[in-house]
This record gives C-alpha cells, structure tokens and sequence, in this order.
C-alpha cells in the first residue's frame, strides 16, 4: 500500500473514532440536581415518572408511619383501661 493511502486510510479511520466520541456533558450541575450524573436523556419521561413514583411512595411509607404509631398509641390506651 502506498504511503499516501496508507496516511488517508489512518485520517479516515481516526475521523470516524472522534465523531463516534461520546459528547462532553453541558450543564452537570443541573444533571445533579436532578439525582443523575448524565445531562437530559431520550429516557427522561421514565426517569421522572420513576422519581414521582417514589416521591409517592415516600409520602406514603410517612402517613403509614404515623398511622402505626397511632394505633399503637390506642392500644395502649386501651389495655391501660382494662383492669
């Protein structure tokens, strides 16, 4: 092979690895804040039905919490009733 094809077959192949490159992240501060390491994905639809899925689920573990620790609040008012 000749040099001059040898040197425009390395600039080709050099050209196609840079433009496969993964993008530099534009704003990680705001990727962050938002839980994740990545900036916006075609994913983030799932991402934040994912996030509002356990938000639910926090506030609801919260109220379940206080819903235990009232009813054993009123059993222990009422085994203090019975003699």
């Amino acid at each position: 092979m000749r040099p001059v094809a040898r040197l425009t077959l390395s600039g080709f192949v050099l050209a196609g690895l840079v433009a496969c490159g993964a993008p530099a992240p534009q704003d990680k501060a705001e990727a962050r804040e938002k839980g994740r390491d990545t900036d916006e994905t075609v994913f983030d639809d799932m991402i934040q039905t994912q996030d509002r899925a356990r938000a639910v689920e926090d506030l609801t573990l919260g109220r379940k919490g206080e819903m235990d620790a009232a009813i054993e609040q009123s059993e222990g008012d009422a085994a203090q009733d019975e003699p």
